[in-house]
């Protein structure tokens, strides 16, 4: 199993990752190499660049690894590596296929207990920050607080029927994380959004019904009122959503 994520890795990286410059490869720093122009004399024909152009995917695509594997506390030696796939092209293994399987599944093991450390101390990093951008953004003007924690803004009221949780609404949004980066928008789709208040998350669930049709209201959403500790998508886990909704439309569903 683990030989064929391996392989699939590659095949991966060679589709992904195209080289951004020479220098990018990790054999410039483990291997004494000719000069960029005396490389370039030296193919013969265009097979000789597609493998070295694979080559170099295949480098760009292990540095990466290599440093996201460092940031969770796995360090792994470079040049190892690099002997590693000599002696597999040359047919000299310095250990048996036994051996190299039971070392990639100790590897698989301990990149996953690191992974897993590393959600968590991200989740309660972004629990600590969450907490005091609520802190400083509750003291703004016109900004209210609910007993379960939501912070929202009334940009406009709107009017017409309160919204129950068996409201449709039709809405134009926009979500952002506490450090600006947007993770969704319907104004960039170019079109609104329709769906039942009930289905949303909580926090949507209690802040729009503080306006009606035709309003404007910022939510500031804690973890609990969000996606709590589950990683959706581009949303981190304990994440504080902030989000911009312009109410369009408003149908109650009678039951």
């Amino acid at each position: 199993m683990i030989f064929f994520i391996l392989k699939k890795m590659m095949f991966l990286c060679i589709i992904l990752y195209a080289p951004k410059s020479f220098s990018e490869s990790i054999f410039l720093n483990n291997i004494h190499l000719q000069s960029h122009s005396e490389i370039k004399n030296s193919f013969r024909n265009g097979d000789d660049k597609l493998g070295y152009a694979l080559g170099v995917s295949l480098g760009n695509y292990v540095n990466q690894s290599f440093e996201k594997q460092k940031q969770i506390g796995v360090n792994l030696d470079k040049k190892s590596l690099l002997k590693g796939v000599q002696d597999a092209i040359s047919g000299n293994l310095k250990l048996s296929h036994e051996e190299i399987s039971s070392i990639l599944i100790q590897l698989e093991e301990k990149l996953k207990n690191a992974t897993k450390i590393q959600l968590e101390k991200n989740a309660k990093d972004n629990f600590i920050k969450g907490e005091l951008y609520m802190k400083n953004f509750s003291k703004k003007k016109g900004v209210n607080k609910t007993s379960s924690g939501l912070l929202y803004l009334i940009e406009k009221t709107g009017e017409g029927e309160a919204l129950t949780n068996n409201t449709k609404i039709t809405v134009h949004y926009k979500g952002t994380l506490i450090n600006g980066i947007e993770f969704d928008s319907s104004y960039k789709r170019g079109e609104p959004v329709s769906l039942m208040l009930k289905d949303v998350i909580l926090g949507w669930q209690e802040g729009l019904k503080y306006i009606k049709k035709g309003g404007k209201i910022k939510l500031v959403i804690p973890p609990n009122l969000g996606y709590g500790e589950k990683e959706i998508s581009t949303i981190p886990a304990n994440s504080t959503l902030i989000f911009d909704i312009e109410l369009l439309d408003v149908v109650n569903i009678k039951s």
